[in-house]
């Protein structure tokens, strides 16, 4: 009996022992089985089958995420599931957060792909020793190309947005820096489909430039959204602005600025001065805009009729016989502080009254190869409305002040130093990244545009290449150099580099194809 019962313990023991060992057997490692069972998913199924919609297949795809990701807990998760090439078969992209421990580790971005029998690291870049990741999407980011954008908290509160696609399998990113401000001031920016036509928007949280405030805290706040361009940036899509309106409030005192620039000009800018205070910013912006556009269509004829006064008075002299008389320079000539003493072309009334009351207007006289004529002091209204006009377009009158002030071409010819046009060209640089909602950038655009082909190509008197064999001159290719090196971290360095070496694969021959090719980075 006790042998039976011996018998009986050994046998319960060993089938103890034998469930033991089947229950562990069935809990080796969980990677393992789940990608054994997305390997049988993606193997039994066709060409054309939709992967995303299949709720096993995500399941799986969801646990395999959560396994590779160094933050367990990140909510929304450190991952996302989604199609990056032309086959069928769902990507696998995950944010690694960095160990703030080693200093080598900048944390990551990696692709893993279905090759073979299982998903494989196909490719991975550094996040900049960014905080975290606080979302993350696959998808359509233009009507042809899937692609993956991200936003990773850096510094106390902020956001950076990256994107990216895979080309011959391999991340590259689409966004340039100097191109478009990719930074929010707080981690409150989105990536998604604004409009559903299943394109991803991304939006920039960030300080409205018209803001008054003095802390981030206290500033007016805007969201600007934006679709890839297919290119290295955005095109704005949609601006969403806190505080900032663009009604008419006093109707009566701007109605009668307006009648006063269509039917009394000469009364306008003085009734404009004394009501600033009583408009809004945008009030007197559209006021003046008026204004100038006026100054413009009179310019013409105001020209000829300057030039014809000074023909009359100089009686057969040469074209700078006043000159001569009262010993003048155009600077005189432009400041109503001299114009209006007594002994200041006191032979001459016409002429003086005339240009009393034109650079009163706003306009600057100028000469040219012996004619004279008048330019709109656009610096003059800067001076005058600075702080009672939005800072978009105090910043647009600087720049066209900049020429009307020392033009950079007279005759044809560059008359200003290479460095000091590469640095008008950086001041327009900047108001586009400002103001990238700005209905003044196709004028920008192209002060931009011929500031730029000035700088590459030289004036017509004056190439910066030999007219004859088309190669580029030793020291346009020097001041190039120099400018790299001084704004080596702007997209104007960024043209430079790639102008050069276009350039260099040239032998450094101007010809169709750089042309060409420069042109598409201008634009």
């Amino acid at each position: 009996m006790i042998r039976k019962s011996i018998k009986l313990i050994f046998l319960a023991l060993a089938l103890i022992v034998l469930t033991l060992g089947c229950s562990q057997q069935e809990a080796l490692p969980e990677v393992l089985s789940k990608e054994q069972s997305i390997k049988e998913i993606i193997l039994s199924k066709g060409d054309n089958y939709n992967f995303l919609k299949d709720e096993l297949y995500i399941e799986y795809m969801n646990k395999l995420g959560q396994d590779l990701v160094v933050n367990k807990e990140a909510s929304p998760p450190h991952y996302a599931i989604g199609n990056l090439d032309e086959d069928n078969i769902p990507e696998l992209v995950v944010f690694k957060e960095r160990d703030p421990n080693n200093k080598e580790d900048e944390g990551s971005l990696e692709v893993y792909k279905f090759i073979g029998d299982k998903y494989s690291l196909l490719d991975e870049t550094t996040m900049n020793y960014d905080n975290t990741n606080y979302q993350i999407k696959i998808g359509k980011i233009s009507e042809s190309t899937n692609g993956i954008l991200l936003s990773n908290s850096v510094g106390a509160n902020s956001g950076i947005t990256y994107g990216f696609v895979l080309e011959d399998n391999k991340l590259k990113s689409i966004f340039n820096e100097s191109k478009i401000s990719l930074i929010s001031i707080y981690a409150k920016n989105e990536i998604k489909d604004i409009d559903n036509d299943g394109i991803l928007e991304f939006s920039i949280f960030t300080v409205d430039p018209e803001t008054e405030a003095t802390s981030i805290e206290d500033s007016g706040k805007m969201i600007l959204w934006y679709k890839w361009n297919g290119k290295d940036s955005g095109d704005l899509v949609k601006v969403e602005r806190e505080g900032y309106s663009e009604t008419i409030t006093e109707e009566e005192v701007f109605n009668q600025g307006k009648s006063l620039i269509n039917e009394n000009f000469n009364e306008a800018l003085g009734f404009i001065m004394e009501n600033k205070d009583l408009l809004s910013k945008y009030e007197n912006v559209e006021l003046i805009k008026e204004y100038i556009n006026k100054l413009g269509e009179l310019s013409f004829d105001k020209s000829i009729e300057v030039d014809s006064l000074f023909v009359k008075y100089q009686e057969g002299e040469n074209f700078d016989h006043l000159f001569r008389k009262y010993g003048l320079s155009m600077e005189k000539l432009n400041s109503l502080e001299y114009l209006n003493r007594e002994k200041t072309l006191k032979d001459e009334g016409e002429l003086k009254e005339d240009l009393i009351e034109n650079i009163s207007l706003g306009y600057k006289l100028a000469t040219s190869e012996g004619v004279y004529y008048y330019l709109i002091d656009y610096q003059k209204f800067v001076d005058l409305l600075g702080d009672r006009i939005t800072n978009e377009y105090k910043d647009y009158l600087k720049i066209l002040a900049l020429d009307s002030n020392e033009p950079y071409m007279l005759d044809g010819s560059l008359v200003i130093s290479m460095e000091k046009l590469a640095e008008r060209i950086l001041q327009v640089e900047s108001f586009k990244f400002v103001y990238p909602y700005s209905d003044l950038l196709p004028e920008v655009k192209d002060i931009y545009l011929r500031y730029a082909n000035t700088y590459f190509f030289g004036d017509l008197h004056t190439p910066n290449y030999d007219e004859k064999t088309f190669v580029m001159r030793e020291e346009a290719l020097q001041e190039f150099q120099r400018a790299l090196e001084n704004y080596s971290y702007t997209n104007f360095a960024d043209i430079i580099r790639g102008f050069m070496k276009d350039l260099e694969d040239n032998n450094n021959i101007i010809d169709d194809s750089v042309r060409n090719k420069l042109a598409e980075k201008l634009n």
